[in-house]
């Protein structure tokens, strides 16, 4: 049913239009175009005003043709990390790569084009379906901002399944809260070759904190990071100010508090031996959330993956996704993957097959909603 060709050559075009977060505007424009061309009316929110951006989020609805069937709500974000433009993609031995120099853009276009050819696939074939909302959402990749700003009243279904896992049999029904951490330690400046004892080396301080943290896996499932850090002005003078930013998760809410209170307070101790000052700044990303094993979205899933030869594997991810802001508003939703592997790097690329099976699934998902509707 998948037309491989048609679906490989829509992947290569969309990652050809370069979709940086906040810079989503052609590639929007392409969508609406070929949903138009579908027949298909999208609704553009006003995220985009809101962030800044040049695109908001684009959301489509086909109305059921078959009655008592769950509401179900397909997602995939349209912006893409750096370094992505000028992307070049290419085929070798059924392996999707870009030149090298770029990211592929698998994340998550790989997502986007299997929901745009599954659309072509329902009105060339006349499926049977119950109400489908598609939601493309921005800004994902930059703390997941679109899906924050997303109108509630475009989430209307009873489960949701987003296209932005990796391996095509992996079901991810569990993800962790985040919250992010961003200091700034106050020294005193001098001049650090006559009277370097007359400064407060706030770089000094802040490796010293840094040094005593907890950072990497805590435990099973909670982590750690500091992955910015900045200040100084010259060599020759004694760093007034030093900012820091960093980030926990945890699928444990008291683990996380635990986490953040531990990372302030190795701060306070090191600026408080020194005699320098600290402002400290902590902000909720997201918060987790569990599918639980016999949630109709589960059991849909699990039926429709066995249903084109995939044994699925249900796990929970360290990562924070569109999924996890869908939750909060009240849309329970898992994570499937269409093949993307390792994202976010140079060396990123997808399997064709895989590409093909995870349309052949989120096709299955749709049948398989039909099907247990109908057993009911």
């Amino acid at each position: 049913m998948i037309n491989k060709k048609r679906l490989i050559s829509r992947f290569i075009r969309y990652v050809k239009i370069d979709s940086l977060s906040k810079q989503e505007g052609r590639f929007a424009a392409q969508i609406k175009k070929e949903l138009k061309a579908l027949g298909l009316a999208c609704v553009e929110d006003t995220a985009g005003k809101k962030l800044g951006g040049e695109a908001g989020n684009l959301f489509i609805s086909l109305k059921a043709n078959i009655k008592n069937v769950p509401r179900i709500l397909f997602n995939a974000h349209i912006d893409t990390v750096v370094p992505g433009t000028g992307i070049k993609p290419k085929i070798r031995k059924g392996i999707v790569t870009s030149d090298g120099r770029t990211i592929l853009g698998a994340d998550n276009k790989a997502g986007v084009a299997v929901i745009m050819e599954v659309l072509k696939i329902i009105k060339e074939r006349k499926l049977q379906h119950g109400d489908i909302d598609i939601l493309f959402t921005v800004a994902e990749e930059i703390g997941l901002s679109g899906s924050k700003f997303v109108d509630k009243k475009f989430l209307k279904a009873d489960l949701g399944y987003v296209l932005d896992g990796g391996d095509v049999d992996e079901i991810i029904n569990k993800a962790p809260s985040q919250d992010s951490i961003e200091v700034k330690i106050s020294g005193r400046a001098a001049h650090a070759g006559v009277h370097p004892e007359k400064g407060i080396n706030a770089i000094k301080v802040a490796s010293e904190a840094i040094a005593k943290m907890k950072l990497g896996r805590i435990d099973y499932e909670t982590t750690a990071n500091i992955g910015i850090i900045s200040g100084g002005v010259a060599t020759n003078i004694v760093p007034e100010s030093v900012t820091i930013k960093g980030e926990a998760r945890s699928h444990n809410a008291a683990k996380l508090k635990n986490q953040i209170a531990h990372m302030i307070k190795v701060l306070r101790k090191a600026c408080k031996e020194h005699g320098a000052k600290l402002s400290c700044e902590v902000k909720q990303a997201y918060r987790a959330f569990e599918v639980p094993a016999l949630h109709k979205a589960m059991i849909i899933a699990r039926s429709a993956a066995e249903g084109v030869g995939i044994k699925p594997k249900v796990k929970a991810t360290g990562g924070g996704s569109d999924a996890n802001i869908f939750r909060s508003f009240g849309l329970p939703c898992l994570i499937i993957g269409v093949g993307a592997d390792r994202v976010h790097t140079k060396k990123e690329r997808i399997a064709v097959k895989d590409m093909v099976k995870g349309a052949e699934f989120v096709i299955n998902i749709i049948r398989e909603s039909v099907t247990c509707s109908k057993k009911r």
